[in-house]
């Protein structure tokens, strides 16, 4: 049975913690929560260090909107499994942004033609490379075909956690514009303190 992770996002104002996920109206008309992402282990990706690096939370220590979300949407009579639950703090935005702007996870010598299959999408990855070493073994005439080339591979999932990131700072950005005006106060005063985006295990 695969595992998969339930991101949301919460931001604090004022000293309070709100959930900022989105909501869809259903064809009754009702509003249904929607997670940030839901992503299977095995395509975590570049994710991997935000889930793996991630602290513990309690239910209790949830934004109190998120935790009315969830019992709203769990089965009667699992309340109490849901309180027991633990719950992970994977980052804020600024750790989000990051993954996508940090160091490839691959950095090898490549054929031209490889390359160009990859770049026109023609091969959905990069099985043959050679590392430097390697490269220096072949003949003179062989290496003029190579070249120093980076990529994330096919389970990096960069562009499903770029929409993501993506996703989450349009949430950010409608959590701000959505804040009460006040006359003692500057537009730019008037926005979360603090972000963090929180996985559950289901």
């Amino acid at each position: 049975m695969s595992t998969y992770y339930d991101f949301m996002v919460e931001a604090k104002y004022e000293g309070k913690w709100y959930n900022i996920d989105f909501h869809t109206k259903d064809i009754d008309g009702k509003l249904r929560h929607q997670y940030l992402a839901t992503i299977s282990r095995s395509f975590i990706g570049l994710l991997e260090d935000r889930v793996n690096g991630a602290w513990a939370i309690s239910f209790d220590d949830l934004a109190e909107s998120t935790q009315q979300l969830l019992l709203a949407s769990t089965f009667e009579g699992r309340e109490d499994s849901l309180r027991l639950e633990r719950f992970y703090v994977a980052g804020n935005l600024d750790d989000f942004e990051r993954l996508l702007n940090g160091p490839y996870q691959m950095e090898y010598y490549v054929t031209r033609n490889q390359i160009a299959a990859y770049e026109e999408q023609k091969i959905d990855e990069i099985y043959e490379y050679l590392t430097a070493h390697e490269l220096l073994e072949l003949p003179q005439a062989a290496r003029s075909e190579y070249v120093l080339y980076r990529w994330n591979d096919t389970f990096a999932n960069t562009e499903n956690i770029r929409a993501m990131v993506e996703r989450l700072k349009y949430q950010v950005e409608c959590f701000n514009d959505a804040l009460p005006y006040r006359t003692d106060q500057s537009y730019g005063d008037r926005a979360a303190s603090q972000i963090r985006v929180i996985y559950r295990i289901t």
